[in-house]
């Protein structure tokens, strides 16, 4: 698995129940255009919004309508069993990967970490992919994410959701270098290129969701050793991904894009979280305009 992984977005109703029709637009839709991995339950699919059976319906539909691309399933829980429970799900319907972000509101260090993903490593067969989002969750370090490669053969790669350079060199260097089929993606859409300039996979981007043919004509240039179209693409990428600094959350920021670009899936959040006003959008509406007319 490389290239362009998009973490989806959960559509819902105005009741806050899951909007089965749009989901079902919107990986149809991604498919089309040619993305190389569909990822259900992620930060941008607002999975700590979703209780347990919701996140297993939802695994579930994805397995079933994912035909073309890599499919990723996010089983990310503060509880181990429950992380267990929702891998070996993942696992047993025939998913490619699971994501696990590491638990967040507990502080935890790296021993417990390392026990942490070792339970899950062992007790399932399914490869996984560690998940570094360190301003949401405990940090993985260099060191942990090098232990937990070399330990467990199923332990297939790492998500950087980090704003360092110097962070994903290292895994690039200290981790791939040792283990090279060990797969290293970025989170942040300004990243993207950096990251494959570095040695990297690809990346697992939010902005793909409503922009994903400026990260798949990247990807392509950047192959293709075209650099200099590669490098305009990268600039844009940049400026698109702005968009989180316009609104108050990351959901907000993709959700209203979609609907400045004309996706059927609502701006709706399910509380706590909450879609930002209509001078947010005529902002992301501004923005979207200036990068892709």
């Amino acid at each position: 698995m490389r290239g362009v992984i998009v973490p989806l977005v959960t559509p819902f109703n105005e009741d806050y129940s899951i909007d089965v029709p749009a989901l079902e637009e919107h990986i149809e839709f991604l498919q089309k255009v040619g993305v190389h991995g569909i990822f259900i339950n992620a930060t941008t699919g607002e999975f700590t919004s979703l209780n347990t059976e919701e996140m297993k319906f939802l695994a579930e539909k994805g397995r079933e309508l994912v035909t073309s691309s890599f499919y990723l399933v996010g089983t990310t829980s503060s509880n181990t069993v429950e992380v267990v429970e929702l891998t070996k799900h993942a696992q047993d319907i025939g998913a490619d990967y699971v994501v696990i972000a590491p638990p967040y509101y507990c502080p935890l260090d790296d021993n417990a970490l390392f026990a942490h993903y070792s339970m899950i490593a062992e007790k399932t067969d399914i490869q996984i992919i560690p998940y570094n989002i360190p301003s949401c969750a405990n940090p993985l370090s260099v060191s942990l994410i090098k232990r937990l490669a070399l330990e467990y053969s199923n332990i297939a790669g790492v998500k950087e959701t980090i704003d360092s350079i110097n962070h994903i060199r290292d895994v690039i260097l200290d981790v791939k270098g040792e283990r090279n089929d060990f797969k290293v993606f970025t989170g942040l859409d300004q990243h993207f290129l950096n990251t494959l300039i570095l040695g990297g996979d690809g990346g697992i981007m939010a902005c793909a969701n409503f922009a994903p043919e400026v990260h798949l004509v990247l990807w392509k240039a950047f192959q293709e050793k075209r650099f200099e179209d590669a490098f305009e693409h990268a600039r844009r990428l940049a400026k698109l991904s702005r968009v989180y600094d316009v609104a108050s959350s990351f959901g907000s920021a993709i959700k209203l894009a979609m609907s400045v670009r004309g996706f059927s899936i609502k701006p709706i959040l399910r509380p706590p979280y909450a879609v930002d006003g209509p001078e947010v959008k005529e902002r992301i509406e501004k923005l979207l305009t200036e990068v892709l007319g």
